[in-house]
Formats: C-alpha cells, structure tokens, sequence
C-alpha cells in the first residue's frame, strides 16, 4: 500500500487557497442520530440498472468476509417491480437495507447522501452498478487496511472492463477519488458533511476537494483491483454535465477558490491541438466546462 503524495503540491495549493478564501466545507449530509456498528462495511450503490446491478450483487455474494461484517445498500433510482424482485433474490445471501424513489432523481450527490443516511457501517465502499469486483477477498482486504494502519481512505487498483465495443481504449487513472469503487472511514465522510446538495454528476470529485482541504490522509492498495468501463465520451452530454456540476460548485466556494477549480478544470483545453484519441478525450472535459454557462439546459450523467 502507498500513500497518496504525488498530489502533494496540489493539496499544499488548495489548503493555501482555502485559508486566504475560506468557506464552510460541510455538505448536505444530515447529522447522524442513529450511531453505526464498529468493524461493519457498507457497500453503498447507486444504480437504475437491473442486469448491471444483478452482476454487482454476484460478485458481492463471493466476498470471503463474512456476512455479518458488511451490508449493502442500494438506492435504485427508478420505480419497478423488477427492482424488487431482484432484491428478493438476493436478501438470501446478502444483508440488503434499500430504497427505490418513485419517480427518477437523477441527482447523484443526493442520491449518494441517502445512502450513506440509509448505512450502519464504520466503513463506506461507494460503488457504481457497471463495477465488477472479482477479487473474492477484496472487502475482507480492505478491512484488514483499515484495521493494520491509519486508513481514513483507501483508493483500489482500477482496471479496464471492456465488453462490446468498436475502439480499444483505456483512459481510467489507475488510482481516483471516483465513487465508482473507493473505500472511505465513516468519521471522514460525515466531518465534511458529506456530498454537496444538488450535483448531478463529479460529485465524487468535488468530495475529493474537501476531503483534501480537510487533510484527510489517502492510500493506494495496490493489491486490491476492481474493474470499470474505461473513460470514452461518444458525445458532450457527459463533459458538459461536469461543466454543470463546476458551475453548480460556485454556490458553495468562496469565489477566488472556485476559480481556481474552474481554471483547473479548463487545463486539457490544449490537447485539442495534439493528435490521438486520448487527447481528444481529455479535450472534451474541458471543452464541457467551457461550453456549459451557453448552452441554457440541464445535463445528466
């Protein structure tokens, strides 16, 4: 296990920048009135998927860790009986706490506070439903972190998943902040108060931000791997809802820091100007967050 310091220069410069501009850090997470059970993992998903959900709750079914040592929580953003069904299949194996909304939300920042309001665990591990864990060990591992060292987060190995496709391509950074598959104490999340209101997309990202302003010590596990589709934008539906959500981000920032993340956000812009497909990826974040305040719509993930 590593731990994180190749961002060190950029914590050192958001620490800077919060102390000459501060603003309050916490999120929209309520207050925690029912306590949580020492040593318990809460897997945490979000999804509106039932085949890539159905494939999730497989893997978590082979986890070595006992059952009694994690949930899982899922909010299914979508109304349907299919949804029920499925968790009628798998509460026989698998500690289920759930909630389905009745009408899409869509916003993945309140959706992600719901779940960790609905958890009972000391540790988080925020999941997608397109995440496969193939690792039978990975949540017995990952405990095993925690427990051995001062683990406040612990980031997993991230590997391509790829399925039916056109192009091989492979733009996931081995090691991020996203909620698609990273480990998190409890006492971390709710002393940033969780996920900021209202963000329909990067809200993991934004997380990352606070959690670096309030010092939270982060770890690379090197020996725990998960798999993820890769980074591919066939569209700018994606990079402009990141472009919504740095926009979004304002209302929360004091202004000379929030324009420190919007410049930063605009960094790839260059790479439009230098061939290959990866660039042209990289390109369309910040072309996204450029285009986003002229565009006058509402974008979702």
């Amino acid at each position: 296990m590593k731990i994180l310091n190749n961002h060190k220069i950029q914590y050192q410069v958001l620490r800077t920048f919060y102390k000459m501009a501060p603003f309050n850090i916490k999120g929209g997470l309520p207050n925690n009135e029912k306590g949580y059970e020492k040593g318990l993992i809460s897997c945490l998903i979000i999804s509106n998927k039932i085949a890539l959900l159905n494939n999730l709750l497989e893997d978590l079914k082979l986890q070595t860790l006992p059952r009694d040592l994690f949930e899982v929580v899922i909010v299914f953003d979508l109304p349907g009986k299919e949804f029920l069904d499925l968790i009628q299949k798998h509460k026989k194996h698998l500690n289920i706490t759930y909630h389905q909304s009745h009408k899409p939300l869509r916003v993945l920042s309140n959706l992600r506070n719901i779940s960790v309001s609905l958890s009972s665990g000391e540790f988080f591990l925020f999941l997608d439903d397109d995440t496969r864990i193939f690792q039978s060990n990975f949540l017995e591992s990952g405990l095993s972190l925690f427990k051995e060292y001062d683990v406040k987060v612990v980031i997993p190995h991230a590997n391509s998943l790829y399925g039916i496709m056109k192009k091989h391509y492979d733009f996931l950074d081995q090691y991020s902040f996203t909620n698609r598959c990273c480990f998190y104490h409890r006492q971390v999340i709710e002393n940033i108060g969780g996920f900021l209101k209202d963000l329909q997309t990067y809200e993991d990202i934004e997380l990352s931000i606070r959690l670096m302003i309030n010092d939270s010590k982060v770890f690379w596990a090197e020996e725990l791997d998960y798999f993820h589709p890769p980074l591919y934008f066939d569209t700018m539906q994606k990079p402009l809802a990141i472009g919504q959500t740095i926009f979004q981000m304002c209302r929360s920032y004091s202004l000379p820091f929030w324009l420190l993340v919007y410049f930063n956000a605009l960094r790839f812009l260059p790479y439009g100007l230098i061939p290959g497909q990866r660039n042209r990826q990289w390109f369309k974040i910040s072309l996204g967050v450029l285009l986003y305040p002229f565009t006058g719509k509402s974008y979702y993930y």
